[in-house]
Order: structure tokens, then sequence, then C-alpha cells
């Protein structure tokens, strides 16, 4: 005798349609937000690279700033002009014994400058180095004054 067996058939669920579309659109949105956010770390990264530049210019212009100071000597017969940059915070009689040939009676806060660069003094002339800062006579001697920054140094023979 032969015997048929009842098999149950295997059903599988229909996929749900909305589900699919809800998956979908959950790529499409992640897709758009990873887009979003890769867009923004660029233009961070563009703004901060900018930034650093500005920093940069202002670093530079306040080296630049904080390094000039010049030096004039007017021998009467000729003109020398020297960058003194390097002795802004020291004195002006460092700065120009660093740049000329002088003499001087006394040293230090004492010193009492009588020729630059062979070009004495005629004490019978009443002649004197006066020693100017920015177009001004200078209230201390050359060991005392202290070179500042963007100061232009002068040295010219007056007479009293």
């Amino acid at each position: 005798m032969v015997e048929f067996h009842r098999c149950a058939a295997t059903v599988y669920p229909e996929p749900n349609l909305i589900s699919l579309r809800a998956t979908e659109k959950m790529k499409k949105y992640t897709k758009v937000i990873l887009l979003s956010v890769a867009i923004l770390l660029l233009g961070f990264g563009f703004w901060k690279l900018k930034l650093k530049d500005q920093r940069t210019t202002i670093q530079n212009e306040k080296v630049v700033q904080q390094i000039s100071a010049s030096l004039k000597i007017s021998t009467g017969t000729d003109i020398k002009f020297f960058n003194i940059s390097s002795f802004v915070g020291k004195t002006a009689l460092e700065a120009t014994e660093a740049n000329a040939k002088v003499v001087a009676n006394g040293t230090g806060t004492n010193a009492f400058v009588t020729s630059i660069d062979g070009r004495a003094v005629d004490a019978k002339k009443h002649e004197f180095w006066e020693l100017d800062a920015n177009g001004n006579e200078t209230q201390v001697g050359a060991g005392s004054y202290t070179v500042q920054n963007h100061d232009q140094i002068e040295w010219k023979i007056s007479t009293y």
C-alpha cells in the first residue's frame, strides 16, 4: 500500500513594502547627513587655516614693529645711516660705538662724546656732539639714553 504524506506548505511572508521604503529613505537620509557633516568639517578646516594665516600676519607685523630703530651721524661733511634695531633696550652710546669709532671722556653713564669717526669737536668754537632722539635733544647722556622701539637717533655737531 502506498502512503501519502501530507506536507505543510512552507509559507514565506510577503515582504512588507512599507518597511522597505522606510529603509531606503533612511539610507538616503544617512547619506545626506554624512555629506553635510563632511562639508561642515571641510569648511571648519578652511576657516581654521584662514584664522591661522591672520594670526601669523599679525605676529609678523608685531615683530617688524618691535625691531625698528635707526642711527644717523652727521659730521658736517658726511652723513651716515645705520639700522640699530638690535640695540633696542641698550644705550645710544653702545649703538654708536658698534657702528662708528667713538672717543669719549668718561665711561658708561658719565661718558661725554668728543669724537665720532675722526671728527672731533673744537672747544675753541664751542662745539659739542649733540644727541637727538626722534627730533628732540635728549635730556640725558648717550650712556644713559636707552634706545626704544622706533627711535631715530641722531648725532650732530652743535655749538653752545
